[in-house]
């Protein structure tokens, strides 16, 4: 980042005002003019503080209304380990909840049997949910479990799927294959989880397997990115 000084002094006195709460958040910060007036700095250190800060994801800007203070995340969801929804958002003090959209017995894709080694012509469950945290949409949910019907599952709205499917020991999850895909204002699922046109998804899509190693979840998660955070541990080989 900047070696220069002007600039480390712009980027402390700004980060400061954000410590201390003369920054309101969702409210614009002054202009780059009004604080190179305010501090007697040269616009080119303000603009260049600013771009330091959009980087290091302190503020970001927004299309038509400026530089606002970057919110953090109300949840983190630890991708190293099988987590529900449901527990994530009752750790992070929140009440979950579910809107269900829809829930069926479906005839599997062609790229359905394919995930899951489907070599019959056997059914799936499939649903469809929006998850919540106090009643905000925070997750998009398409689930498809090797199962049809799935025991346990007219209590969705009141426990995790995880939870329903230990009901059965051939769905028992002992373990998932991850992938993470950043996705762009995707209108469908945007809308359901009420996202603004800037804001982005993190898809988490997931396979699940039983302790045979048999797919028996297909599941794909669109979590709003600015509800929620992804951590690991990262540990150096040896």
């Amino acid at each position: 980042m900047s070696i220069n000084k002007e600039v480390v002094l712009i980027k402390d006195w700004i980060l400061q005002q954000i410590t201390e709460g003369a920054f309101a958040k969702h409210q614009p910060l002054p202009s780059q003019y009004e604080i190179s007036r305010l501090l007697n700095k040269s616009r080119d250190d303000i603009e260049l503080a600013f771009h330091e800060l959009v980087t290091e994801q302190i503020i970001s800007e927004h299309f038509q209304e400026g530089y606002l203070i970057k919110s953090k995340p109300n949840f983190l969801y630890p991708i190293d380990e099988l987590k529900s929804i449901t527990s994530m958002i009752e750790q992070g003090g929140q009440v979950a909840g579910t809107m269900m959209i829809s829930h069926d017995i479906e005839q599997p894709s062609i790229d359905d049997k394919r995930v899951m080694n489907i070599q019959d012509d056997r059914d799936i469950t499939v649903i469809e949910r929006i998850r919540t945290a106090n009643d905000e949409p925070i997750v998009y949910c398409l689930d498809k479990v090797d199962a049809a019907p799935l025991v346990g599952s007219q209590h969705i709205l009141r426990q995790s799927l995880l939870e329903i499917m230990d009901q059965t020991e051939r769905l028992k999850v002992e373990y998932a294959e991850s992938e993470i895909e950043s996705i762009g204002y995707e209108p469908y699922i945007s809308n359901a989880l009420q996202c603004s046109p800037e804001e982005s998804l993190l898809l988490f899509k997931q396979i699940h397997y039983n302790v045979h190693d048999e797919p028996i979840l297909y599941s794909m998660n669109y979590f709003k990115s600015s509800q929620v955070r992804f951590v690991i541990k990262r540990t150096k080989k040896r």
